[in-house]
C-alpha cells in the first residue's frame, strides 16, 4: 500500500504527532486545573489583598478563644483574613491559636515573644494588614455570623464613612439578619459623643485602611487604655466621619467573668480625660473636675453651653446638631439651686431635693427617699432603699453623715 507523503513527511507520521500533540495538551490542561485546585488559596491568599483584614489582639484568654475565632471563621462574607496576635501570653493560648490557624488559610498568626499591650499588638497587625477594611475584634466578644456581611455593604453605600461601627448585644441576644439596606447614624452627632464617650464600642468598628495610611493613623501609645478613642479624635482631626450600623452585630463581653483591675479602669479614665480636654480646648479650658465619662447630665449640659457658644468662632462642629444635643440634654438637667452636696462614708453625691421632700442621687438616680429637718442641725433621709440615716448640716448646701447619732439610731 502506497503512503502518501506531505512536505516530507508521511501522512502516518503526521497522525502519530498529532496525536502526541492531543495528549500533551490533555495531560497540560488537567495539570493546569489541578495546580489551580491545590495552589489558587494560597496565591490569593499572597498575592490579592482580601477585602476585610479582621484585627484580633489576644493575651492569656485561651478558654475564650474558640468563641472569638469560630465567631469570625464562620461568618457569611468570606473575603478576609483573620490576623491574630498572641501578646504574649502564658497560658495556652498558642496551642488554641495553632490549631484554628493549621485549618482555615485566612488566619495570619503573629507571636510577641513578650507581652506588649494592646497598643504595640494592634499597631504590628495594622502593619501587616491587605484589606480595604479593617474590622476590630477583641478575644472576650462574639460576632454575629451577618456582621461583616452588613457592615462591608455599609461602608460601600455609605463611602464618605471612614468608621463604621455597629450596635452591641447581650450574651443572651438573639440577632435577626435584616436585608434592607443598612441604617446609620447621623456623623455629625457621632462626632459630638466621643467629646462625652468614645462614641463607638472598640471591637465592633470598620475602619477604611487607606485613610489610615495616607494619612499615617496608628494608635497611640500616649492613650494608655482609650486608645480606641484617640484614634477617633485623630481620625476626626484628618476630617474622617464615624457612623455606626443600627444594628446589634456584636455580643459584647461575650466570656462575662473576664475583667480587668480596678487600676485599668483608673488609668483609662484618667486618659480619657486627657483626650477630652484636647479635644474642648478649642471651645473653653475644661477645668479637670469637669471631665470624665460618668459626670452627670448637668455637668454635660454645662459643657455644651460653652460649645454651643463658641463653635460659631470655630467652626468645628455642625451648629444645628450642637443645639440639637444641647436642648436634648439640658431639658434633662437638674436645677442645681435644689442640690446639696452629701458626704457618706462609701460615696459622695448631690441629692436633689424636691417641693415635697422626696430626694434622689444626682448620679445614682435610682436611690430615693424622703428628707426630714430636725431641729437639733441634722437632718434624717429615709432612703426607700434601706434604713434611715442622719447626717449633719455644715451649711445650706453640704450635709455630712453623722457617725455618733447613726450609731446610736442603729443600736
Amino acid at each position: 500500500m502506497k503512503v502518501e507523503k506531505v512536505k516530507g513527511y508521511s501522512m502516518k507520521t503526521i497522525i502519530n504527532r498529532r496525536q502526541i500533540l492531543v495528549k500533551l495538551y490533555t495531560i497540560c490542561v488537567f495539570g493546569i486545573c489541578f495546580l489551580t485546585a491545590v495552589y489558587l488559596p494560597v496565591v490569593k491568599k499572597w498575592v490579592l489583598p482580601p477585602t476585610v483584614t479582621v484585627l484580633m489582639s489576644t493575651y492569656n484568654r485561651a478558654a475564650a478563644l474558640p468563641t472569638a475565632i469560630e465567631s469570625i471563621l464562620g461568618q457569611t462574607f468570606t473575603d478576609f483574613e483573620f490576623i491574630i496576635i498572641n501578646d504574649g501570653s502564658k497560658d495556652n493560648s498558642d496551642e488554641v491559636i495553632r490549631f484554628y490557624a493549621e485549618r482555615d488559610p485566612r488566619i495570619i498568626y503573629l507571636k510577641n515573644r513578650k507581652n506588649k499591650g494592646l497598643i504595640y499588638s494592634l499597631n504590628r497587625g495594622l502593619d501587616k494588614a491587605r484589606g480595604r477594611y479593617i474590622a476590630r475584634m477583641d478575644d472576650d466578644d462574639k460576632s454575629v455570623a451577618f456582621r461583616l456581611e452588613r457592615q462591608v455593604l455599609a461602608m460601600r453605600i455609605y463611602p464618605e464613612i471612614t468608621v463604621m461601627g455597629t450596635g452591641i448585644l447581650d450574651k443572651d441576644s438573639i440577632p435577626e439578619k435584616n436585608d434592607n439596606i443598612p441604617v446609620i447614624e447621623s456623623p455629625d452627632k457621632m462626632e459630638l459623643e466621643t467629646y462625652f464617650s468614645s462614641g463607638l464600642a472598640h471591637p465592633t468598628i470598620m475602619i477604611r485602611r487607606d485613610f489610615l495610611e495616607k494619612n499615617h493613623i496608628r494608635y497611640n501609645p500616649d492613650y494608655l487604655y482609650a486608645e480606641d478613642c484617640g484614634l477617633y479624635k485623630d481620625i476626626l482631626n484628618q476630617g474622617g466621619k464615624l457612623s455606626a450600623l443600627n444594628e446589634g452585630l456584636l455580643h459584647f463581653g461575650y466570656i462575662s467573668n473576664l475583667w480587668h483591675p480596678d487600676e485599668y479602669y483608673k488609668i483609662q479614665e484618667e486618659t480619657f480625660k486627657k483626650i477630652q480636654k484636647e479635644k474642648l480646648a478649642p471651645f473653653f479650658d475644661a477645668p479637670y473636675e469637669m471631665l470624665g465619662t460618668f459626670k452627670s447630665i448637668e455637668n454635660k449640659c454645662e459643657i455644651l453651653k460653652k460649645m454651643v457658644a463658641n463653635n460659631p468662632k470655630k467652626k468645628i462642629l455642625n451648629q444645628g446638631a450642637l443645639e440639637e444635643m444641647q436642648a436634648m440634654v439640658c431639658a434633662n438637667a437638674i436645677d442645681m439651686s435644689r442640690a446639696v452636696f452629701v458626704r457618706h462614708p462609701h460615696w459622695e453625691d448631690h441629692v436633689v431635693i424636691n417641693d415635697d421632700g422626696t430626694i434622689f442621687r444626682l448620679d445614682k438616680r435610682s436611690e430615693t427617699g424622703k428628707i426630714q429637718k430636725n431641729d437639733d442641725g441634722t437632718v434624717t433621709i429615709y432612703w426607700n432603699q434601706w434604713g434611715p440615716e442622719i447626717y449633719r448640716i455644715q451649711d445650706d448646701k453640704h450635709y455630712v453623715y453623722d457617725e455618733d447619732k447613726n450609731s446610736k439610731l442603729n443600736s
